[in-house]
């Protein structure tokens, strides 16, 4: 029995088989009346984009062929020609590239009058699940590709010029009333009466202009999504506009007017649902191994869904890390029911992969390049790990295969300015040094007058250096604590030891740290005042960045090593 599209849409994409019935309830019949705009929201990685160019390809495909069962066809393979000659029904724009309103214009146009890149109705087309990194650049490579064929085999005439919004209507209503070859071919082979009808619904289906990433519209023109919201009473045709973002409408008004959409929501995906999409990551060479993948699944989701609610950045995470996880069991140290030792043996990479989650130090190449062909694994007698023990236990500290970055990749990749790595600098040691050393550390001369020596200084973290139980409490373990801005640039003009020029704004540079995640805000937004930050980078790259100052910053840290 055949498998309908809306199943296998529904089997694509699990957690959104209420969505998906969502939007066909909006799209409803070709040919029947839809809703003038739709707002599709919700965080990223939700699956918006996927879900809806899937569904208008599944149900779209290169057009409908209303009333043609009712047509007498006397050529069935001049038939199939035609169909996948047919225009599309939709346009899909990204205004990221559309980022003018001709560009916009020009690029619906151009789809909606010639056929989409996949003709097969019925076909459910997305990118490969098995490396999320990979197949990022393989569609963005797959993307270039048809542009150079697009633009090669394409002929100037077929792209129309179309720079304002009355050229723009009154192309959209030329493209709704013209007959297409499907439509001639009925009226010339089939019973005129009812062919009328047919093609009459076949001009009337309803055209899509999707725009994703919809909220850089805000910034392209001030009319221009009041606009597109009325464009169906503007031109008088059954056209709906879906806007895809991740944010609110609210965000979208303005004193203009217009129409309010449909608001369509994309909740967050729940641990079954996630757990559901990262199963479609194995590849089925490795199906053996189904049991071992869906714990280490489980057991990735428990530790980082606190911090991490991007799915793609959790199956970046669980395919970079799984050869990791079953590289002790192919080699024969561990065995697959032992679940304690492999998570003492991956808990070392969790701990790092924790502190670069969304930095993207380490590519995909890079890092199986440096753990998978490291001829002494982690488990090995090295000086990385340590093995035995009366209970077998085994723990696992990374050496020379680190899964992240080292040091020497830090400084590869980040080329910082020279004050905002003391900026930096300054805020790590606001984040892991208690505020109440700073007078020990970063004042010029002690509390008595004097000035404090590198001797007192080891005195002083050697004598808050324990808790009241007599134990070492080890301050990076603790994790960045938050910091407020005012106190971390105390410490950036004392460690910085001379003259900040005019022309270096502080403040910015801290925005832009923020913006790199170098830098992590937890006061609100809306608050403008006292404003609280913690450090989002590891040890070895501040070390990186103090050795390239040469500023000696251990003699700094509070009981650090």
């Amino acid at each position: 029995m055949a498998t309908s599209p809306l199943q296998l849409l529904h089997e694509a994409f699990p957690g959104r088989a209420k969505q998906i019935d969502q939007i066909l309830g909006f799209m409803g019949k070709p040919w029947a009346a839809t809703p003038p705009s739709l707002l599709i929201n919700g965080n990223s990685s939700l699956g918006k984009t996927a879900v809806l160019k899937a569904t208008l390809s599944a149900m779209l495909g290169g057009g409908s062929d209303s009333g043609s069962s009712s047509t007498h066809i006397q050529s069935e393979q001049q038939l199939q020609e035609l169909r996948r000659r047919l225009p599309s029904r939709y346009a899909f724009l990204d205004c990221v590239e559309c980022h003018t309103p001709r560009l916009i214009f020009e690029h619906a146009i151009y789809q909606l009058r010639n056929p989409p890149p996949s003709q097969d109705k019925g076909s459910i087309i997305f990118p490969s699940t098995h490396t999320p990194t990979a197949g990022m650049s393989e569609k963005k490579e797959a993307t270039t590709v048809s542009r150079k064929r697009k633009r090669m085999t394409t002929s100037p005439l077929d792209w129309n010029r179309c720079e304002n919004v009355n050229d723009f209507v009154e192309w959209c209503r030329k493209i709704c009333d013209t007959k297409d070859e499907l439509d001639e071919f009925h009226e010339t082979h089939g019973n005129h009466r009812v062919v009328s009808g047919s093609i009459s619904k076949h001009q009337n289906e309803t055209r899509y202009l999707v725009l994703d990433r919809a909220e850089r519209l805000r910034d392209t023109a001030p009319t221009l999504i009041s606009v597109l919201m009325r464009l169906q009473e503007l031109t008088g045709r059954n056209i709906c506009v879906v806007l895809i973002t991740t944010i609110v409408w609210e965000k979208f008004r303005s004193k203009t007017g217009g129409y309010e959409p449909i608001v369509l929501n994309f909740p967050q995906y729940t641990k079954s649902e996630t757990v559901a999409i990262l199963r479609k990551d194995l590849p089925a060479e490795e199906e053996e191994d189904l049991d071992l993948y869906m714990r280490f699944v489980d057991l990735v989701y428990d530790v980082f869904q606190r911090n991490c609610k991007d799915l793609n950045e959790i199956r970046h995470l669980v395919a970079l890390l799984f050869p990791l996880y079953i590289k002790p069991v192919k080699e024969g140290k561990i065995q697959k029911h032992e679940g304690l030792k492999l998570h003492r043996h991956i808990q070392a990479y969790f701990v790092e992969a924790m502190d670069k989650l969304y930095l993207r130090e380490i590519s995909s190449t890079e890092w199986s390049d440096r753990t998978l062909s490291t001829a002494s694994g982690s488990l090995s007698g090295g000086s990385g790990s340590t093995g035995g023990g009366a209970g077998g236990h085994v723990s696992a500290a990374p050496g020379g295969d680190r899964a992240l970055t080292t040091a020497l990749d830090v400084q590869n990749v980040f080329d910082l300015p020279y004050y905002t790595k003391f900026i930096l600098i300054a805020s790590f040691l606001a984040s892991y040094n208690p505020p109440r050393l700073d007078m020990r550390y970063f004042a010029k001369v002690s509390s008595t007058g004097s000035k404090m020596t590198k001797r007192s200084k080891v005195a002083a973290a050697k004598k808050h250096g324990h808790d009241s139980m007599g134990s070492k409490l080890r301050q990076q373990l603790l994790g960045p604590k938050p910091f407020p801005i005012e106190r971390m640039l105390a410490i950036f003009y004392s460690i910085l030891d001379e003259e900040v020029e005019e022309n270096v704004n502080v403040h910015t540079q801290i925005a832009s740290l923020v913006s790199l995640r170098m830098l992590q805000r937890v006061t609100p937004m809306d608050k403008l005042d006292s404003i609280k930050c913690k450090c989002n980078v590891s040890y070895e790259m501040i070390k990186t960045l103090a050795k390239s100052t040469r500023f000696e910053i251990d003699k700094y840290l509070y009981d650090f090593s």
